[in-house]
């Protein structure tokens, strides 16, 4: 009887595990940092929407529901990169296009 019960406990804490939410993918303090540097140092629009999605996520994860924070912060994170993606981009394609309108008149004379 004492074995039956506990293999219940142990099958039933199991199946808890598996359905309880997901672990705490990043620290939420620094994606509003991120979110927070990407304003600055990257794309502002898209800065602005992952502190937004950041602090969604923060207040979710106090809430304790932990999907939706996990959803949120999902989404900070994404426009977090895309913010830098494009600020790299502008960086990256700004001087080589000069480059090549300057070649491409220096062809032309």
């Amino acid at each position: 009887m004492e074995d039956e019960e506990k293999a219940v406990d142990t099958l039933v804490s199991n199946m808890e595990a598996a359905h309880s939410p997901s672990p705490i993918r990043c620290c939420w303090l620094r994606l509003r940092y991120l979110a927070a540097t990407s304003i600055i140092c990257g794309c502002s629009c898209l800065g602005i929407m992952a502190l937004v999605f950041a602090i969604k996520a923060e207040e979710r994860h106090k809430a304790g529901r932990f999907e939706e924070a996990v959803h949120w912060g999902a989404r900070a994170r994404n426009f977090i990169l895309a913010s830098f993606a494009v600020w790299l981009a502008v960086l990256i394609l700004g001087p080589l296009l000069l480059w090549v309108l300057s070649y491409a008149i220096a062809q032309a004379e």
